[in-house]
């Protein structure tokens, strides 16, 4: 079993939303509900109570229907990442559509809540695809900071790579890695040194730039 120190005052602090002069930046995992995310859950307990957005594929949101409720029971946001994590770009229209109408039903089943966030697989969309995800009442977020996480990188370099993150940017982690699951109390002690508090993710009109050439509407935000 992984054990975590406990957080330091200002942490919890941090988490708390007591030292939140500098902003918020939202914490984000993609690709679950897997075995691990219990695991991430207790993490962000562990680390001052924070709360983070979970971006669940419909596969493994039908299939680990206890860790999807949970996600929601214990106060996450919860967004829509397609149902087979597919490049939807690539889709026909129809098949593309369905990637996100039957996530949403999913997540609308297992927690009583259809979600109002998405994330396009790999980054990947078009305008097609904004529509598609407005269509369902969804809010497209990509991401400001990119912790590569995926890649096999140690938890120190994904720590730093998290840290990069401005006020009000959104950093992009994954669920199921334990490399990951031990970068989450660190990250957060990161933020809080920094005056930044974990938020939630909320619509933005004004327009964020994940990379030259894509441009979202989102950005962190307290907590209401």
């Amino acid at each position: 079993m992984t054990s975590f120190t406990s957080p330091s005052a200002a942490a919890q602090a941090a988490a708390s939303g007591s030292r939140c002069s500098e902003g918020y930046v939202a914490m984000t995992f993609d690709d679950g509900p897997t075995e691990r995310t219990a695991g991430y859950l207790k993490a962000l307990r562990d680390a001052g109570r924070v709360r983070a957005t979970f971006f669940v594929t419909g596969t493994l949101a039908d299939g680990q229907r206890a860790g999807t409720r949970r996600i929601v029971a214990e106060g996450h946001q919860v967004g829509n990442h397609s149902y087979t994590h597919a490049d939807l770009v690539g889709l026909d229209a129809a098949d593309a559509f369905a990637e996100l109408r039957d996530t949403s039903r999913v997540i609308r089943t297992r927690t009583g809540r259809a979600p109002t966030l998405f994330r396009p697989p790999f980054g990947s969309t078009d305008a097609r695809t904004r529509r598609d995800a407005a269509r369902l009442g969804m809010t497209e977020v990509i991401w400001t900071a990119d912790t590569v996480d995926w890649s096999g990188l140690p938890t120190e370099t994904i720590v730093a790579n998290a840290l990069t993150v401005k006020p009000g940017g959104i950093i992009l982690m994954h669920d199921g890695l334990q490399t990951t699951l031990a970068a989450i109390p660190k990250i957060v002690q990161g933020l809080a040194e920094r005056s930044l508090c974990p938020g939630r993710i909320a619509y933005s009109r004004t327009s964020v730039q994940a990379w030259p050439g894509l441009t979202f509407h989102a950005k962190a935000a307290p907590w209401r």
